[in-house]
């Protein structure tokens, strides 16, 4: 094995992942798993959607970009000038590509059992390789405009833009992820260089591999394609920061579209600073635990919607980050939304978990976790995500689960105002709610 690559310990699995940053500043995460015969690979950007104010690479002065700028960056990174285009050149292999853009990150990725060398060294060229004209960038507008407007129609889409729209003032959010009609029209050539250059630079990005394969032939594939390109030194990015109110900006909204039965989505906007628990990775477990102890699908709560017919599924639990803030959001379907959300208010406020019912969910924690492993997709997602909103990969999940505990999670409790609430829900026209 490469002395050069770090081995990390994983407490849960008794196995190493393997670290290596290259001189460039790219960060590579291996887990191999000779158990299955694939091979995922994702190369990850650490810019998404909620950049919207920064200083461009080779400038001085802070722009504001036209929402949406990320995303429409992803669809023209698959534009290639003289290489065969991604989707056609993974398809002879019989390999997957794709890529997806989120508040914090964008990622390219394939899957697949044969020619790993040529799979990853295509990945790597064509996402450090994009090719932009003022033609191919125009003709894409309308390709987004018309993905944008699926996305309009979907109930569940508006829904967590809405949520997300009502609970931010200012931080970008709050916006869709693939911007407006309006804000994509704004989006030039010149716009996405800037982003581009800014954030596609190899030390603002990094590379997750899992699945069946030699971390050392890896590691050698890397470098050699890595030594091939030219890029200066990356300097510190300077990113707006937002000064976020505690407040959801919205308190309630109801909103018509064609769907057979109503759509609810519940958000508690929390001041993740506020709550004195010393780490932040931490104090993300607690708040998963506690939403479901409270919600899940194991929860007396749903087994008494259930019972009910206020719910036929348990509550979908999303949550996402926005500096100092934590937006945990319930979604599900219902034809009592009025019903549930009193419900739901009523439970938050009387929580009653003592450290029995804690042990017994810390449990189903640490199998969840363990499991994670045994699945080549989950797990690379398991380090995107670390990598993104930590800063790192965190390998000792299972001995932070062991150590949480009663008195912590009541400081936890104590300190959420479960009062902050926005909820949003989408009805049928003429909708009236059911006695029930």
């Amino acid at each position: 094995m490469n002395s050069k690559l770090i081995k990390v310990n994983i407490d849960c699995i008794h196995d190493v992942l393997y670290y290596k940053k290259l001189n460039n500043g790219m960060e590579i995460f291996m887990l191999p798993n000779s158990n299955v015969s694939n091979v995922y690979a994702t190369f990850t950007t650490k810019y998404g959607s909620a950049i919207d104010e920064f200083v461009p690479i080779g400038e001085n002065k802070m722009i504001k970009v036209p929402s949406g700028v990320a995303h429409f960056l992803e669809h023209k990174v698959f534009e290639q000038e003289k290489r065969i285009p991604p989707f056609e050149f993974y398809s002879k292999s019989g390999t997957n590509c794709n890529a997806h853009t989120s508040l914090k990150n964008t990622t390219y990725e394939f899957i697949g059992p044969n020619n790993f060398q040529e799979n990853l060294e295509y990945l790597l060229d064509f996402v450090q390789d994009p090719y932009l004209t003022d033609e191919n960038v125009e003709k894409e507008k309308g390709i987004i405009e018309q993905e944008i407007k699926m996305y309009m129609d979907s109930p569940y889409w508006t829904m967590y833009d809405g949520i997300r729209n009502n609970s931010f003032e200012i931080n970008p959010t709050k916006y869709p992820i693939g911007g407006t009609v309006e804000s994509i029209y704004k989006i030039n050539k010149g716009v996405l260089e800037k982003c581009y250059n800014t954030f596609y630079h190899p030390a603002n990005m990094f590379l997750v591999i899992t699945g069946n394969f030699d971390p050392e032939e890896a590691i050698t594939i890397i470098e050699v394609n890595q030594q091939k390109k030219q890029y200066g030194k990356m300097r510190d990015l300077k990113v707006r920061e937002y000064k976020e109110k505690d407040e959801v900006v919205k308190k309630d909204e109801i909103v018509i579209r064609n769907v057979d039965m109503p759509k609810l989505s519940f958000g508690i906007k929390i001041n993740i600073k506020k709550i004195p628990i010393d780490n932040e990775y931490k104090l993300h477990m607690y708040i998963s635990l506690l939403f479901n102890i409270l919600f899940g699908v194991s929860s007396k709560f749903f087994e008494k919607m259930n019972n009910r017919k206020y719910l036929a599924m348990p509550l979908g639990i999303d949550k996402v980050v926005a500096t100092n803030h934590l937006l945990v959001t319930l979604v599900c379907e219902t034809n009592y939304p009025n019903k549930l959300v009193n419900e739901i208010k009523c439970e938050l406020d009387n929580i009653k978990i003592d450290e029995e019912e804690l042990n017994i969910y810390k449990k189903c924690m640490i199998s969840d976790c363990i499991r994670s492993f045994d699945n080549i997709i989950d797990i690379n997602d398991i380090i995107v995500s670390d990598v993104i909103n930590y800063g790192k990969y965190i390998n000792n999940t299972v001995d932070i689960i062991k150590k949480l505990n009663i008195s912590e999670f009541n400081t936890v409790i104590k300190n959420i105002d479960f009062n902050n609430v926005s909820v949003y829900t989408v009805v049928p026209n003429n909708f009236q709610e059911k006695a029930g």
